[in-house]
């Protein structure tokens, strides 16, 4: 018996009007699992590497894995993949939130979107029938108000939406879309493919009972994985202080970029912007994605002043870097209401960050003038100018007309390309791979460019997992020795989490097992996979998606990263923390397996109350000790042998990585190697 899935998709074809439900084979479904991964199997058989990623041929997937939705803690996301319009390559954004578990109960996997409408439209899709509705009064409300205005047009409050805001009808490459006002499907522009489309948002309602192969087993899965959590300090820490938690840590070891890349290390990026901070100030209360218990996201208010912002999220850790560091402001509530105008209107805020640091640093520079601003003075901790760029990019006003084209774009246009930090074209995500190197092949070798929730090395460099069960070493920050290994590991957990789809955060702090994703699987769908069968399939689904990218163009030359972020930084002195420091103290395995609550408890207050407020402090102090002190000293002073033991090894790592990987001089996956996992199609298209 097949459970988990419904066995079948709605397709829809905007340009004809046309909808029908279309069956999945259970190979498919075995072999790929479902999110990204069916979605990759599905663009590849239907040719979708020929569409323009603003044409209509271009495929919208609105897909759900076989744990999605389902009462497991950590599994309320699905995935929305296209051809990218900001890269030209494969693209995918993961969204959390409640949009997954009524899309589950319609019985449908997922929703194909193809063709475009010539007028603004949504669907409405419940368990009884599915219509393309009239959106023309919608067209230009923000992404709050077209999910308020929704729900009480379709006359029910428990109506899930997702949809577009006006940067996504304006086609900026980097736009979004939204469900639950902070839940983001963020990265490659997959709200840019739904303007195309001139489709605004996707409601969907269901009551159906998703199918379960093994009832009995499903609740013992839901047992384990909700203990697992409950005596997680990692799940504590979230809970607590949301992903932000890591911004004092992080800063710390120097994993936190600042000032476009440039600058090492800066005190009021954890004191003003972290988690603990936030938690101390603006913090209301939590918010949960569905059934799930950790509960990580930030609700906040800022009653008063010039960002004033009602109760609803706030910046997560890459928005609180983003928005925040990167532009050297060091203003807390500005950081969240340029959060919330990104959450609004509609776009990536890592893609957004990253263009808006860009473009300071190419006007300090003389490369942008105000002649291209219209008069407006780009500069560091600038919170007004950046409001008034966020608007101009949503538009596509003046210079905001640039910048919605991305870092790349604007690079090409304007020069600068040693400051514009991107890989294929996807701006980089907030972790510096000169603190944690195994980042540098995660961001090189990521499908659809840089990406830091494809694989599970940055959990692996931060000490929180190993790769055991995947016959692969856990290896040491500031090293290449084994790098490549590693990472190839960790691509199979993170295409296996794309695909079944589950929170890296929840299944991470639950100990990221293997052995436990096959549990949690094999409850539901009947498959029996084995750690063996499920590594196959991790690879499977890789290979694919690696294909993809070299069908439309992707080669070894694009598998780089701007040497400024592998280099030393340009001011202030890198931290030497991350040679010696792991954060043992968010370790999974005593608590996990004591399962004594009162210690845990007693535990937990103790970081809570002591350790986490006072990390970075703790941690930088580290640095005037013998042998940290000499290296900075020797760096500060330009030591050569010091600079070039601080420079990222990535020429040895991605030679290494290739061997593995039976990657060709080309960048493509040999034919061998895709025919081994079943993909002989895949190897005649790719090497005919």
């Amino acid at each position: 018996m097949m459970g988990g899935n419904w066995g079948k998709v709605l397709k829809v074809d905007l340009s004809s009007g046309e909808m029908e439900e279309v069956a999945i084979p259970e190979s498919d479904y075995r072999d790929f699992l479902g999110g990204s991964g069916l979605a990759a199997k599905w663009f590849f058989d239907h040719q979708g590497w020929k569409a323009d990623p603003l044409s209509p041929d271009n495929p919208l997937m609105i897909m759900n894995g076989p744990l999605s939705g389902t009462t497991l803690p950590g599994v309320s996301r699905l995935e929305i993949c296209a051809r990218s319009p900001l890269t030209g390559i494969w693209g995918e954004a993961s969204m959390g939130g409640h949009f997954s578990p009524q899309l589950k109960r319609t019985g449908y996997d997922g929703i194909i979107v193809t063709g475009a409408s010539d007028k603004p439209v949504y669907l409405y899709v419940t368990d009884e029938k599915a219509e393309i509705r009239d959106a023309s009064h919608l067209w230009g409300k923000d992404n709050y108000e077209t999910e308020e205005l929704l729900r009480e047009e379709v006359g029910d409050k428990r109506a899930q939406v997702i949809s577009i805001g006006p940067a996504g009808e304006n086609l900026v490459r980097f736009a979004c879309v939204m469900n639950d006002r902070g839940s983001t499907a963020g990265r490659c522009g997959m709200g840019a493919v739904m303007g195309s489309k001139k489709l605004k948002a996707v409601v969907a309602r269901g009551n159906k009972k998703f199918p379960v192969a093994d009832e009995a087993a499903f609740k013992q899965a839901r047992e384990k994985m909700s203990q697992l959590l409950k005596f997680s300090l990692v799940a504590d820490g979230l809970r607590n202080f949301g992903s932000n938690v890591h911004m004092e840590y992080g800063m710390a070891i120097g994993d936190v970029p600042t000032k476009n890349w440039r600058l090492a290390y800066w005190a009021p990026g954890p004191e003003k912007l972290g988690g603990t901070a936030v938690a101390e100030s603006i913090l209301v209360k939590n918010h949960s994605c569905f059934a799930c218990p950790v509960s990580c996201k930030r609700i906040v208010e800022v009653k008063s002043g010039p960002f004033a912002l009602e109760e609803g999220p706030g910046s997560e850790y890459e928005a609180a870097a983003a928005l925040g560091t990167l532009q050297l402001l060091d203003d807390r509530e500005a950081n969240h209401k340029l959060n919330e105008m990104c959450n609004r209107l509609g776009m990536d805020v890592i893609s957004c960050g990253g263009t808006l640091a860009y473009a300071t640093e190419a006007f300090e520079a003389g490369l942008i003038t105000e002649k291209e601003t219209d008069g407006i003075k780009l500069g560091w901790n600038r919170p007004q100018v950046l409001m008034e760029l966020v608007k101009k990019i949503a538009y596509r006003e003046g210079i905001g007309d640039d910048l919605a084209e991305g870092v790349r774009a604007m690079s090409e246009k304007y020069g600068g390309k040693e400051f514009a930090i991107h890989v294929k074209g996807l701006e980089c995500p907030m972790h510096d791979p000169r603190a944690l190197w195994a980042m540098a092949l995660t961001y090189a070798t990521s499908i659809r460019g840089a990406c830091h929730c494809a694989d599970a090395n940055l959990y692996i460099e931060l000490g929180i997992l190993d790769v055991k069960e995947l016959g692969a070493k856990r290896t040491w920050p500031y090293s290449a020795k084994g790098k490549a290994a590693q990472t190839v590991a960790a691509q199979k957990k993170g295409v296996i989490a794309n695909s079944a789809v589950i929170c890296e955060y929840a299944w991470n702090a639950a100990g990221g097992g293997i052995s436990d994703m096959a549990m949690m699987l094999n409850s539901l769908t009947g498959f029996g996979y084995s750690v063996d069968d499920l590594a196959k399939v991790g690879d499977r689904i890789w290979y694919i998606k690696r294909a993809l990218g070299n069908l439309m163009g992707a080669t070894r030359e694009d598998d780089r990263l701007p040497s400024r972020i592998l280099e030393p930084h340009l001011e202030g002195t890198t931290s030497s923390l991350h040679t010696a420091v792991y954060p043992q103290f968010m370790s999974l395995v005593p608590m996990q397996k004591l399962r004594v609550e009162g210690f845990k408890n007693f535990t937990a207050g103790i970081l809570s109350k002591y350790l986490y407020p006072n990390m970075d402090k703790m941690l930088t102090s580290l640095n005037k000790l013998p042998g940290f002190s000499t290296k900075r000293k020797k760096l500060e002073q330009g030591d050569l042998e010091e600079k070039r033991k601080k420079t990222v090894a990535f020429d040895e790592m991605i030679g290494e990585y290739y061997r593995l990987r039976d990657i060709d001089e080309q960048g493509r996956p040999s034919r061998r190697r895709l025919e081994e996992l079943g993909l002989k199609k895949v190897a005649d298209a790719l090497h005919a």
